[in-house]
């Protein structure tokens, strides 16, 4: 806390030093030539420190419990604390990681010691989890748990029982989901975009339409990724971690190059930008919620935004593109990820028949 000392200098004038003594900082001192100078500088700088020492302190609480994790691991949450301090934040989906191991934390498997640990838990754990929770969630789960498992045998010499996940039985995963989008609810969807106070909604509902792009790839975009020239868009951090080129119909050009007027009205540009997002100030989740008005405004039911890359990968089919063609604007890497989309290239195989 705050002290002021009066002191007498050898001249005779009087000086006020203020000191600020906290926990955890160094003591800091100033001489003034008021007591009321002192005081106001106490009442500036104190509650700053005040905060630099929470931080500090929380900083040392997290050095301390990830030490303690590395030094002495003994049950299922103490792998899966440190592999989110040490691990997850460096990982492209790192929000959803963390998301599903704090869903795998309220869970009795995690306070099972280390060398108690055994299939039946991981079973009995997959089949509670199961009644709340899809299957593909379930197998998520079970894909962090497995890492973490690995990455702790393998990284911080921490000896487990390698059987324990490899033989246990995984839910089968549903059907691949394709909601097509009929042209009375484009057209539905359309209506409600133009009266979204978001400027960017619609234009990011074209372009995922045209190019198949992920939502993440897509208000990710920067213009130096875009070439007109080229007709395409670079795309250096896909989900799947391999950069790809996107080739751009006429119609995501247009949507591109009035986005780009746009940008150079609100910059006061003369000429066109060339740098910087494309979608300047939008957060994932602001665009998530203007989205979901603009589909209950439409009145769709069961429609979620990725199904807008379904149905441009449905249409990239029906244009007549081959499955390699496709998947490499589309970024899959397994060909069987596409083949539920085989039953739209029937009609055709019929006509080569004959």
């Amino acid at each position: 806390m705050g002290t002021i000392i009066e002191r007498r200098t050898k001249r005779g004038e009087v000086k006020f030093q203020a000191k600020i003594r906290l926990a955890g900082t160094p003591i800091i001192s100033k001489v003034f030539d008021s007591r009321a100078d002192a005081e106001a500088w106490i009442a500036a700088v104190e509650p700053e420190m005040r905060a630099r020492s929470r931080t500090a302190a929380r900083e040392q609480a997290v050095a301390k419990q990830v030490r303690e994790f590395r030094d002495r691991p003994r049950i299922v949450a103490d792998l899966l604390h440190r592999n989110l301090c040490e691990v997850t934040p460096f990982k492209k989906g790192a929000e959803a990681e963390v998301n599903h191991t704090r869903s795998i934390l309220k869970y009795p498997l995690t306070r099972i010691h280390l060398e108690n640990l055994t299939q039946r838990d991981v079973r009995e754990w997959r089949d509670k989890r199961s009644q709340h929770v899809a299957p593909s969630t379930v197998n998520r789960e079970l894909n962090i748990l497995s890492a973490v498992f690995k990455h702790a045998a393998s990284e911080w010499d921490i000896a487990l029982c390698k059987s324990v996940l490899t033989s246990v039985k995984r839910p089968p995963n549903p059907p691949g989901r394709v909601r097509r989008l009929s042209r009375q609810e484009e057209a539905a969807l359309r209506r409600a975009g133009e009266e979204t106070r978001n400027p960017y909604v619609l234009s990011i509902f074209d372009l995922a339409l045209e190019t198949a792009m992920r939502r993440s790839e897509i208000l990710g975009l920067e213009w130096e990724r875009i070439s007109f020239e080229r007709r395409s868009i670079q795309l250096i951090t896909a989900k799947n971690g391999t950069p790809r080129g996107v080739p751009l119909s006429r119609r995501a050009m247009e949507i591109l190059r009035a986005l780009q007027q746009i940008a150079a009205r609100e910059l006061g540009h003369e000429c066109a930008v060339t740098s910087g997002p494309v979608f300047p100030g939008l957060t994932v989740n602001a665009f998530k919620l203007a989205f979901t008005r603009m589909v209950q405004r439409a009145g769709l039911e069961n429609f979620r935004f990725h199904d807008l890359r379904h149905e441009a990968t449905s249409r990239l089919f029906e244009k007549g593109l081959s499955q390699m063609e496709v998947s490499t604007i589309t970024g899959h890497k397994d060909p069987r990820m596409l083949a539920r989309y085989t039953h739209l290239q029937v009609k055709d195989l019929a006509a080569k028949l004959d």
